[in-house]
């Protein structure tokens, strides 16, 4: 497996940073779903990930919607038509949200706190960071941003039904840390998790340059301290076994037993040796790698995050990519490559692939995830492929959502 060849584990390097000075070993021994904890990091080390200006771009330039982008206060939501407002234009069928900035900024000025989810779409220095951090955790990824500048609070005390890093990207804010009061809770429950009825765990604040790391489930709350503050919510969505139990019965649908009507009117007898049938095919099935081909699934049908080159992929018979052209590998995962018989396979965007062996060098190439240009994968190919195969290699590739381009000739870099 050409995974196993790499440096380090895919996206660690990004973790590390975040994380510093703690080193990521002793986060996941010791925090990763058992218990908050608290980093002092340098001022300004996650300052590029959403500056001011960006921020205030972002709500200028793109057409955001409720309940994507909303104001909060006191735990409450703010009326959407005091921030936002809809118009149809007389060729159009749908309504397109436009920001009303200078009501936008009273509220704010007033307590609201802004709230814009998904930003790692709408920021490259967030998008990176979440892409590593999905390789790494190999979950979905989301970061969500949140500003205030006053002392109202957004949000009153609650749990996150997933994991939570806090960046603190700018100013101060005030944390409390409660812990569970129900195992591992889930938002569609059985049984209600209660308020906790102590004090908190952990009580402090969060300067700029901090991290706070908050288990699924963990009560906490946060408040403003009448100063510009603006922190990234860094969630992972990691699966359960209720989430292993919905993929199972997808896959017993290949099952004619699982797949046939359940025998309501037959007698006690007949009815009880159905039931062993399915047990039995459901306990064949749950062998010692269930939990393994789950991830292995769920891994082969992650989607990679969109990239689009143009004008050259809407280009019919266009030229392939010039050898000084920079290439940086989009799959979502770590990818597993076997070889065998002169072929290299292996899973990856709900496909599988197939190769000729020749490719193998340029394929280790891009695995190791470090943007390289065409002219450097033809010298990694050492003579087994043209540079034309190799562009045209490559081409096919882009054109499957496989790899993209990397402008300037330089991998990007997150001051994570």
């Amino acid at each position: 497996m050409f995974a196993a060849t790499e440096r380090q584990p895919a996206g660690l390097e990004s973790l590390t940073r975040m994380l510093e000075p703690r080193a990521p070993e002793e986060f996941l021994d010791s925090y990763w779903g058992a218990g908050f904890l608290h980093v002092r990091g340098r001022a300004g080390r996650f300052a590029r990930m959403m500056p001011w200006a960006r921020l205030s771009e972002i709500l200028g330039r793109h057409r955001l919607d409720h309940p994507r982008l909303r104001l909060v206060r006191d735990g409450k939501p703010v009326p959407v038509s005091s921030y936002l407002r809809h118009t149809t234009g007389a060729r159009q069928k749908t309504t397109v949200p436009r920001l009303k900035a200078s009501e936008l900024s009273r509220q704010l000025r007033e307590g609201a706190t802004l709230v814009l989810d998904a930003v790692d779409e709408l920021s490259e220095p967030i998008e990176v960071l979440a892409r590593d951090l999905e390789l790494f955790f190999r979950e979905r990824v989301q970061v969500n941003l949140y500003a205030g500048w006053q002392t109202s609070r957004g949000f009153d005390l609650h749990w996150d039904d997933h994991d939570v890093f806090i960046l603190q990207v700018a100013g101060r804010k005030r944390w409390s840390v409660y812990g569970q009061t129900r195992p591992h809770p889930l938002v569609n429950d059985i049984e209600k998790a209660e308020k906790p009825g102590h004090g908190p765990l952990w009580e402090g604040t969060l300067e700029d340059g901090d991290l706070l790391y908050i288990p699924r489930g963990w009560w906490h709350v946060a408040e403003p301290l009448a100063e510009p503050t603006l922190h990234l919510t860094v969630g992972v969505h990691n699966r359960t076994g209720l989430d292993l139990l919905r993929w199972l019965s997808e896959r017993m649908r290949a099952s004619e037993t699982f797949r046939r009507d359940l025998p309501r009117f037959a007698p006690a007898a007949a009815r009880a040796a159905h039931a062993a049938r399915l047990r039995e095919e459901l306990l064949t099935a749950w062998d010692d790698t269930l939990v393994e081909r789950f991830y292995e699934d769920l891994d082969a049908r992650a989607d990679s995050r969109p990239r689009v080159e143009l004008p050259w992929m809407a280009m019919p018979g266009a030229a392939p990519p010039a050898p000084e052209t920079v290439v940086s590998l989009l799959a979502p995962r770590p990818l597993g490559v076997e070889a065998s018989g002169g072929v290299i396979e292996f899973a990856c965007l709900g496909r599988r692939w197939r190769f000729a062996e020749d490719a193998a060098p340029v394929l280790k190439r891009l695995v190791e995830r470090r943007a390289c240009t065409i002219a450097e994968l033809h010298e990694a190919a050492r003579g087994r492929l043209s540079l034309a195969k190799v562009q045209a290699f490559v081409a096919e590739l882009a054109h499957h959502g496989f790899v993209t381009f990397v402008g300037g000739g330089e991998g990007d870099e997150v001051d994570a």
